[in-house]
Parts: structure tokens; sequence; C-alpha cells
């Protein structure tokens, strides 16, 4: 017998639970905190329950399921996800999309299960496509593929999810010969056509009595109530409760500029309860999707001390140990990419002999698995790719992924695996990249408990599970639009779902009727003292969120911003520094450290000086480097920051220099030669590339660059040979040659030897030239003239290498070469120009005289070059002696493209 009561107010459920009887009927509900909470109260009052006392409605049709179609094995949603992308590749040509379409052909199968599995469903919904032309032609293709996907998943593999239960259940007469105790169904809005109809025929030989939600305002969701009204006009008797008078409560309509001052408001008013003695168990904070606020508001609470019933849970893929098995598996299995191998790889112990700067270079652009071989460590590890070809049994992969756990930690895989060995039986074969998909999935998914909750604490839960007895001091947050309607993934229109219904009697779940929102307004009018019902104008991700129509509802003045109450956070922020050292040792910082860090940062005041334990070593480059921002000196020599080339398809700018440098350090060994073959030349460059060890993101990029140098080279050597026929004295005596000394900036001093206070200085030189009276000439080779000034400004804009090459060899600091330098040189080998400075009285031996005569181009012009460079050297040397490091680029314009700028405190970057 089919029984309807109606309810105006949850309130009126008590009344009926007081009479039920737990040993004879069972108690529906939608979830399992209720579950949980109404077992609790039977317990109190009884003593004791069985199992079928309170069930899941879930739990009951899986139980009608296993008893009617035993061979069908329930199986979870991501599971499903994998067996349907093998479908859908396997007969990718008969559904005209393969398994890149998967989430909408499995939104599609979810979204119309009911059509799908029911006996006459297609035929109808044919005859239905035939009247509505334009629906046709929007959704019928996307139908027929998921129906063509589930009748396979149900009849060849024999499995199905959770949600498609009911659906599948309509195919099925004899519901009524599998359950045999009376119900008492209270799924207030969370109740399907499908389910409707199955109670129904459940009630034809038991007692079914059905709770309806009838409020005053049914009007406003008459469409996801329908199963109601079905069921209503089939029962044989119909009873209205009377009507409990609403009680008096306190309710504030909150708006906040977003979820955290929702969150910080919330704390803050539920230790005003408790501190007005109201006991933590009836104070509830409640939100569409908890586990949105929950790691904040987690938080929140736990600095308050106050306590909660929710446990602490956490993802297994937050665990490190998980994290670097899925990376394992991905970078051994083909899918490569540099956050995988980065995440496998820094973990064991080669690879602290590869420093991080180098491994992000090398592996930054990763395109097939031969790009392992960069570096032959990580080639070492990784170059053992997992056999992946064909089908891959269930047995097959748990070996082969088991191997690659690594670590002692056991009980988190043994879960994971647990869920995977549940879902796919021993005879299961897919690819390995659907294994390893769904491997992923169950990862993502599942939880371990790391603290259980208080059950004497406030109660923190979703909207769905919130009707509590005991919660009379309710919070309400997240009231918008957005997480009161779920999105519709398919392209079925609302107007579809009420034609639908109307015309082949099929409801299907409308995203337009809220679940939610209905649940909301029952709770809203559910007994209580105080409701607080908040509105936050933006996500913790800073999204604009749009408040919910019953937010809206409730008050007239939306535009009134509140401001949230202060927390345990908030006092601590103000409160006095040196008390809360003594109560707390991490707050180890007293105020006025706090004001001068924030006047540092502000620009209002310098940052001190960095303590140095040993000097730095100093180059020209390293000069250039803290002229132009001592926080760019500092990154690279006291705090060791590298900026290395990736290898990538576009081969960088500093691998062709190298590659271009090597090869004229090997042409202009003398007696210079200029018949070098075209044999010899790929040979010195084959040889480079070994000695420089350079690397390339494809082997095939190595041919055409060669080949591009050798014709640099050619070129190379026609200029030089023509060069040396019009100056026939010019001899290259030094080639990439380094020099080293120590200098105490104090006394100007020099030597070989290390003394306190003095740095150690090198560097090296391109190429030197001299002629037989002793003269020198600087080159220093640039690929182009970008970024290459006059000589007259060298000084202005920090350009000091040539100039410090100048004073090297001035003060005979360069063993084996002696002589006058007379030229300073950028040979640029784009074009072969050679732009720098030179004494015009002299040319004629070395270089030719300029076309204009350059009236700074004089020996006095040199004595001032080097006496300037003097100072500046010196000068630089005690600033760093010092410990200076304070971000003061000498052009502010070269702070947007600084590799530093993210690791940069100064205060016009703050």
């Amino acid at each position: 017998m089919l029984q309807i009561i109606s309810i105006e107010n949850r309130s009126q459920v008590n009344e009926l639970f007081a009479n039920y009887n737990p040993r004879e009927q069972s108690w529906l509900v939608s979830d399992l905190r209720t579950k949980f909470e109404l077992q609790q109260k039977i317990l109190a009052r009884d003593g004791q329950y069985i199992d079928e006392s309170v069930l899941r409605a879930s739990d009951l049709w899986k139980m009608l399921l296993k008893r009617l179609e035993p061979r069908l094995r329930l199986i979870s949603d991501p599971f499903a996800r994998s067996l349907l992308r093998t479908i859908m590749d396997e007969n990718a040509d008969v559904l005209g999309v393969n398994s890149s379409a998967e989430d909408t052909v499995f939104s599609y199968i979810d979204q119309m299960a009911a059509i799908i599995f029911h006996p006459e469903g297609t035929k109808r919904l044919d005859e239905w496509f035939e009247n509505h032309p334009e629906a046709k032609n929007r959704w019928r293709e996307w139908y027929l593929r998921a129906r063509f996907c589930a009748i396979k998943l149900i009849e060849e593999h024999n499995v199905i999810t959770s949600d498609w239960i009911t659906a599948y259940l309509q195919n099925f007469n004899e519901l009524e010969r599998v359950w045999n105790i009376p119900l008492i169904v209270d799924l207030s809005g969370e109740i399907s056509r499908v389910e409707s109809e199955i109670l129904h025929a459940i009630s034809r030989s038991i007692d079914v009595i059905v709770l309806e939600p009838s409020p005053e305002w049914r009007a406003d969701f008459h469409f996801l109530l329908r199963p109601y009204d079905e069921l209503r006009a089939q029962s044989t008797k119909s009873i209205k409760l009377q009507p409990i008078a609403k009680k008096e409560k306190t309710k504030e309509i909150l708006r906040f500029s977003g979820m955290l001052a929702e969150i910080k408001n919330s704390v803050g008013q539920v230790r005003e309860w408790l501190n007005a003695g109201i006991p933590a168990t009836s104070i509830a904070i409640i939100a569409p999707d908890i586990e949105t606020y929950w790691p904040v508001l987690q938080a929140f609470l736990a600095e308050e001390g106050i306590p909660y019933q929710k446990d602490i849970t956490h993802k297994a893929q937050s665990l490190p140990s998980v994290t670097r098995w899925l990376a394992t598996l991905r970078s051994k299995s083909g899918r490569l990419s540099s956050s995988d191998l980065e995440i496998a790889f820094f973990d064991k112990g080669e690879s602290q002999d590869l420093r991080y700067e180098e491994f992000k270079s090398l592996f930054k652009s990763l395109y097939v698995n031969e790009d392992l071989a960069r570096n032959e460590i990580v080639y070492k590890i990784f170059s053992g790719q997992l056999d992946i070809s064909g089908l891959v049994s269930r047995e097959e992969f748990v070996g082969t992924a088991l191997k690659e756990w690594h670590t002692s930690e056991t009980e988190i895989v043994q879960v994971v695996l647990r869920e995977l060995l549940q879902n796919a039986t021993a005879n299961t074969k897919l690819i390995w990249k659907e294994w390893l998909s769904y491997l992923e999935s169950i990862v993502a998914a599942k939880e371990y408990s790391l603290e259980k909750g208080e059950s004497s604490g406030i109660l923190v839960t979703k909207l769905m599970s919130a009707h509590s007895e005991k919660a009379l001091y309710r919070i309400f947050v997240g009231l918008t639009d957005e997480s009161l309607k779920s999105r519709n993934k398919t392209q079925l229109s609302g107007q579809d779902y009420f034609e639908l219904a109307k015309d082949i009697g099929f409801y299907l779940d409308n995203p337009d009727q809220s679940d939610l929102e209905f649940e909301l307004r029952l709770l809203a009018e559910a007994d209580s003292v105080h409701d607080i019902y908040c509105f936050g104008a933006t996500d913790l991700s800073g999204s604009l969120c749009s408040p919910s129509t019953f937010w809206m509802s409730l008050s007239e003045h939306h535009e009134a911003l509140a401001l949230p109450k202060e927390t345990r956070w908030d006092e601590l922020q103000h409160s006095d520094l040196n008390a809360e050292n003594e109560r707390r040792s991490w707050l180890s910082l007293r105020r006025d450290d706090l004001e001068q860090r924030i006047r540092q940062d502000l620009g209002k005041e310098e940052l001190p000086n960095l303590t140095l334990a040993e000097l730095p070593r100093i180059s020209a480059s390293a000069i250039e480097s803290f002229l132009e921002c001592p926080f760019i000196f500092a990154a690279q020599r006291y705090f060791k920051l590298k900026d290395l080339p990736d290898i990538d398809l576009d081969v960088d700018h500093r691998t062709r220099g190298q590659l271009a440098h090597a090869l004229f350090e090997k042409l202009t060994v003398e007696p210079m030669r200029f018949d070098w073959k075209l044999e010899e030349l790929d040979a010195i460059l084959e040889t480079i590339r070994i000695e420089r060890k350079l690397v390339f993101a494809d082997e095939r990029l190595w041919t055409p660059l060669k080949k591009k140098h050798i014709l640099l080279g050619q070129r190379f050597l026609e200029v030089e040979k023509n060069w040396r026929n019009e100056f026939k004295k010019t001899k290259t005596i030094a080639r990439e040659k380094r020099f080293e000394f120590y200098l105490d900036p104090k006394t100007e001093e020099i030597g070989k030897e290390a003394q306190p206070g003095t740095f150690r200085i090198s560097g090296q030189i391109d190429r030197i030239d001299s002629d037989d009276q002793q003269h020198l000439i600087v080159l220093d080779y640039k690929s182009s003239a970008g970024g290459i000034t006059a000589h007259s400004s060298w000084l202005k804009n920090h350009e000091i290498q040539l100039l410090f090459y100048m004073w090297v060899l001035e003060k005979s600091l360069m063993e084996e070469v002696q002589g006058e330098v007379i030229g300073l040189f950028y040979y640029i080998f784009r074009t072969f120009d050679r732009k720098g400075f030179k004494i015009e009285d002299l040319a004629g031996s070395l270089y030719p005289a300029s076309k204009r005569k350059d009236k700074n181009a004089t020996f006095e012009a040199k004595d001032l070059y080097l006496t300037e460079f003097s100072k500046i050297l010196m000068g630089t040397l005690d600033r760093i002696q010092k410990g200076e490091a304070t971000p003061k680029p000498a052009d502010f314009q070269t702070c947007p493209t600084c590799e530093w700028r993210r690791q940069c405190r100064a205060p016009h970057l703050n």
C-alpha cells in the first residue's frame, strides 16, 4: 500500500520519527550524515538498531540490483570513464568521435539514463524528435552515442555506476518480490521520476509511506517535485499533517566582499555564541559545497580553538610519495613532461650531482624519449621505459606500478590499489594509458583521514546534509547562484526538459530546477533560534560571484557591505608582540623589527649591507652587473642563482656563441692557415661539440647548425686572409687567454697570492693581436652589433669589459703577453666589422685609419680611460666589500626584463 504524508515543515518529521518502529520499518534518507544522526537517535531510544533501520536511497537501490541482476558489478565513475574511453576508441568509426569526447558522452549517459535504459525509451524519444526537429539536429547524435556506449558497458562489460542503477531497474517487473521491509521515504527534493516508479512497484506488496514536502512555495519547484504528484495519484491514502506553529527566530542577511570575509565573520560569530554559553553542538556552519570553504575555515577554527565535528582529511595526491610515484610512472611510460621529470628525479641521491638550474635548462622543453639523453645521470634513471604496448591486464599493471613504489609507506598505496582491485576484475584488459589515467583519478579523489572530528564540536556540513534538530544557531555561507545551480554539460535546453516531461513523461534532472535551492528554502523554514545568510561577492581565487535568488529575496537592502567580525588572528596582529613572544615562541620578531621591514619594502629605509663570509670572485662581467644593479650582482655571486638558456628547438644565442668562439680559437692558431678544407672544418666542429658538451633538443638540429658554422668559418678565413694581406705584421699571440690576480681596493696593491681584504680577479680575453713593435689590440667576439655603443659612451653606459682588459694588459698582469694596447675592438662576426677604440697616430700597422678623424682616439684619451676605469673599479670593489646589495638599478627600464625580478625586493616592484 502506498501512502503519502504531506509535510509543510521539517519539524513535522520529528513527530513521525517518534512513532517509527526501526525493527519493522526502514527509514529511507538521501545522505550519510542524516543516516548517522537518525541511527544515533534510535540507539539512544532503544539501545540498538539493525542495519536496515535507516538506509540511504542509494544503498537500497544497490541491494535491489544485486538481488535482481547479480551479474552486474558496481563500479566507480572514474573506472567507468576509463572503460568508456576504450569503447569509444574501439568504435570511433561508428560513433564518429573518439575518446577525446568522453566527458560529453558520459554527461549524456548520466543525464539521459532514464530514457536509455527504459524498455521503450529510445522509441518514444525518436517519436518526440519527429515533432522537435531543432532538438533532433542539436543533440540526437550525442544521445545515440551515449546509448551505444551505455549498452556496451552494461551488456559486454557487465558494469554499472551507482547513478544509473535506478534507471536500469526499470527493466524489472518483480521489484516487490526482492524487498519485504515496509519503507518510510524521506528524500525531500532528491527524488527522481524513476525512483518514484520503483517505490510504487514495491508498494504493491509492502507498505510504503512517502513524506512529501509541501511548503507554501511548492509551485516554484513544480518540475522538481513532479515525482510526488505521480506518487500521490497512485496512492491509496493521502494525509496532510497539522501545521506546526512557526517559532520566532532572528535573521541576518549579510553581504561580504568575498569568501574569506564570510569565513572570518562566521568564525567570529561562532566565538560570540560560544562565549554566550550556547553549546557547540547547537551551532552549524552550512554551505552548498563545504569543501570549497573547509581548508581555510578549518585553519581559522583551529586558531580560535573551536572544536568541530568534521574530520580533517587530505587527498591522496597531496602526499609527496604518491606524487613522485605517478610522476615516475608517467615519465617511464612515454608521457614526458618537465614537471613530472623534476618530481621523479629530485628525490633520488643522484640528483645532488645536478643543479636545479642546469636540470631546468636541459629539460624545460621535452619532445620525445630521446631527450632524456641530454644528461647522462637522468638518462640512466629513466631510459628503461616500461613495456606499455597492447592491452595490459589488471595484474600486469598493478605489478609494474608497484615496482616503481620505492618508499616504506604502504598504507596509502594499499588504499589506492584496493579501490582499483574492487572495480576491475582479474580479466579486465585496458591499454596502459587508460590504466594510468584511472590510477590518477583514484589518487585525485581518494581521501585519507588525518584527524577525527569531535562529536561535541560545531556542525560543519554541506547543504544537503544540514537537517538537524540540534542545530539552532546556523550560518549559511556561499549563497551564490554559481554554487546552488549545476552546470548543464549537454546541449539540452530548458525547454527540452519541459517538453520531454510533457510529451513522453520523462522528467530528467533539469539544471534550472535546483534541488540545492529547494533544500535551502526548506532549511530556512526549519526550527531555529538565529539564522545568518551570507553572500560573498568573490570566491577565494578572486572571481566574481552572483547572489542567489533566495538570498536576494530575503532583504531589499542588497548593496550594503558588511564588515566581518574579528577573529583570533586579527587579535594577534593588533596585540603587543612583546607579550606574545613570551606566550608563543614562533612569534620571534619584535614590533619595531616588523615596522623596519615594512619601511624597507616601501623604500623609506635602506636595506642593511650583507655580512660577507668571504669576498666574491670578480670579473669584467661581474663589475658590469654590479654597476647595472647591486642586487643582480648579489643574486649571481652570493646567492649563486643561475639563468641558463633552455634547450629547445630554437638553438639559443649562448650555444651559438660558444660554438663560434671555439671555432675561431681553432682557426687562429699561428701560423694561421687559410686553406682549411670542408672536411677539416666539419671535424673541428665535431670536436668542439664533444669538448664543450653542447646539447640540442633534437639531434637533427646539429647538422644545419654545423653547416652554418662551416660557412661562417670559411667567411672568417677569407676576411682574415684579406686583413692580413693588408696589415702584414698582424699576428695573433693569444686566444681565449685567461688571467688571474689578487687586488686590494684600499691600497690598490696587486699580487699573485691571496691576502686578507683582497679580491680574486680573473677573466678571459677572446683574442689579442700584435705586430713587431709589441703593439697590442684586444678583440672581443660578438654575434651582432646590438647593445654596442661608441667608445665615448662606454663609461657612461657602464660598458667596461674592453677597458678592463686594457687595464689588465697595461698593468702587465697577463703572463706571456707584453706590450702597449693601442686598440680595443668588438669583432662582430655577423658582418665582420670591428668597432671600438683605437689610437689614430698608430694606424696602418694593425688597423686602418678612420675616414673621419676621431679627436678622442689619442694617447691622452687612453690615459683618461685608464684613470677613470681605475676609479670605477676601486670604488665598485669597495662597495662590494661593504656588502652592498640594495636593488638600485642604474636604469629602471631594465627591471621588466630582469631575470631576477621575481626575487627582487625593490620598492618600485612591490
